[in-house]
Formats: C-alpha cells, structure tokens, sequence
C-alpha cells in the first residue's frame, strides 16, 4: 500500500502536479485518506451486518467534524488508528442502549466544556498558527453548541427519537475524550523533553 501511494505521489511529482519538496506531504496526505476510507468501509460493513447503520452514522456525522477541525488523539501507526477507532466503535455502539438521557445530558454538558478548554489540539504534524487556532477553536465551539443543541432537543423535546440524542452525545463523549487524552499526551511529552 505504501509503495503504490509513494509511487502516485512520485508521479504527480514528475509530471509536474506537485513540487518534489511537497511529496512527503502529499504521501502522508494519500495514506490518511486511504485508511479513512477503509476505516469508515469496516465500520459501516460491521454496522449493516449487526444492525447498528443508524447509530454509526450519527457517530460519523459528529465526530468527523470534531477531528477535523478540533483534534484529538492520534495513534502511531494506521493499524493502531484503525484497531482504535473500530474496536472503539464496537464497545460505544452496544453501551448505547444503556446511557439513561440523564446521564446524556451530563456527557454533553462536560463534552463541551472539555472541547471549548482544549480544542484545537496541536498536532506537530499539523502546523498552525496563532491565526488558524483561534478561527478552528471558533469553529469546534459552534460545532459543540450546535451538537449540545441537537442532543439536548432530542433527548429532552422528542423524546420518541431520544436515541438520536443519546448517540450524538455518546459522539461529543468521544470527541472531548480524545482531545483529552491528546492533551495530556502532550503535556506528557512537554514535561519529559524538559
């Protein structure tokens, strides 16, 4: 997998698409993708086969946008990413049916008090300046609300569709519990280069 996407790279490098300075990138770039498309096919493949479709979609749609533009934490390698995010899956979509609304609404409210103290977490393969911090922290804290919202309103309103709310705040639970561990994950590799 890696020799065919260096290969692709290499060659959009030699035709001229991209500077040969920017093929790391793009590699690395190329691989993201391809085992996010592989991870996302062995989720959603599990999903249809165990019943769990409308619960793994909803988790997709909330923590997408929160790894995109908040961070979080991001394991060594592929596999371990992919073990993480699928045996992680795995374990939320069946604790789902035993999370009371009570104790959702608890998990949002902390979610998103975790996510507007930390996000967006560095990431030194992601560089950013001071400019891009503060526009990605404005945007995961309107993607927070708006995710409070929604879990909240189903939970609480329609109470008829409450596993909606439920699952998306087992999505913020997710979310804001990578960003913590990436946080202290960092911290953790500040206080031992020291």
């Amino acid at each position: 997998m890696s020799a065919l996407i260096n290969r692709i790279a290499n060659n959009w490098s030699n035709l001229g698409v991209i500077d040969k300075s920017d093929v790391d990138i793009y590699v690395y770039g190329l691989e993201l993708l391809l085992y996010s498309i592989l991870n996302l096919i062995a989720i959603l493949t599990t999903a249809v086969l165990y019943g769990y479709m409308f619960e793994s979609i909803i988790l997709i749609i909330i923590l997408v946008p929160f790894q995109a533009f908040g961070g979080g934490y991001h394991a060594k390698t592929h596999l371990r990413c992919f073990l993480i995010m699928y045996i992680g899956w795995w374990i939320v979509v069946h604790i789902i049916p035993m999370i009371s609304i009570f104790v959702a609404t608890i998990i949002c409210v902390s979610s998103v008090i975790v996510v507007f103290l930390l996000a967006p977490i560095p990431n030194e393969n992601v560089p950013m300046s001071e400019n891009q911090r503060h526009k990605m922290r404005r945007i995961v804290r309107i993607i927070a609300l708006c995710a409070l919202c929604a879990s909240v309103f189903f939970i609480w309103v329609v109470e008829s569709l409450a596993i909606i709310g439920i699952t998306s705040a087992a999505g913020l639970g997710i979310a804001a519990l990578s960003m913590l561990v990436a946080h202290l994950t960092n911290t953790h590799k500040c206080k031992k280069s020291r």
